[in-house]
């Protein structure tokens, strides 16, 4: 899958600020799984910002590349998320997911993921930022489990 260069743009720009905020509480290692999860995080918004979801409501076993590269990505993103979401817990200021799961549908995990990332980019304070990242990738995870075959 291509990733556009704005995009790529973006993804340097976010994990450059975060990175920069978390530099003096979390270890390199952690560090890496950070960018990690950032970076699969805004890949994940380009996809579904433009993807049909609902023909993902209609699922008929043939899956698209952009699809299976998303959803391949969200699994072996989840020993990033598992490392920065034990790191983040530890941070002064940080807070319980805010994620809600009732209405749990393909169409309703969009919305969510659409809304709560225009937040996380506005998100100026880092310790909300990373508990918006999180949450973020905690639909992924939901998102690419309801779709994978």
């Amino acid at each position: 899958m291509t990733v556009k260069r704005e995009t790529i743009e973006l993804i340097r720009r976010v994990e450059g600020s975060m990175v920069e905020e978390a530099a003096s509480t979390f270890s390199e290692s952690e560090l890496d799984h950070l960018r990690t999860v950032v970076s699969f995080t805004i890949e994940f918004f380009d996809f579904i910002e433009s993807a049909d979801t609902d023909s993902f409501n209609t699922y008929d076993r043939s899956i698209t590349y952009e699809l299976r590269y998303n959803i391949e990505s969200i699994f072996a993103g989840i020993e990033s998320y598992t490392v920065v979401n034990a790191s983040y817990k530890v941070l002064v200021g940080a807070t319980r997911s805010r994620v809600n799961w009732e209405n749990v549908s393909i169409s309703a995990l969009r919305e969510r993921f659409i809304a709560k990332y225009h937040d996380f980019m506005q998100e100026t304070n880092f310790e909300n930022k990373c508990r918006l990242l999180l949450d973020l990738f905690k639909i992924q995870i939901v998102f690419a489990g309801m779709l994978y075959d």
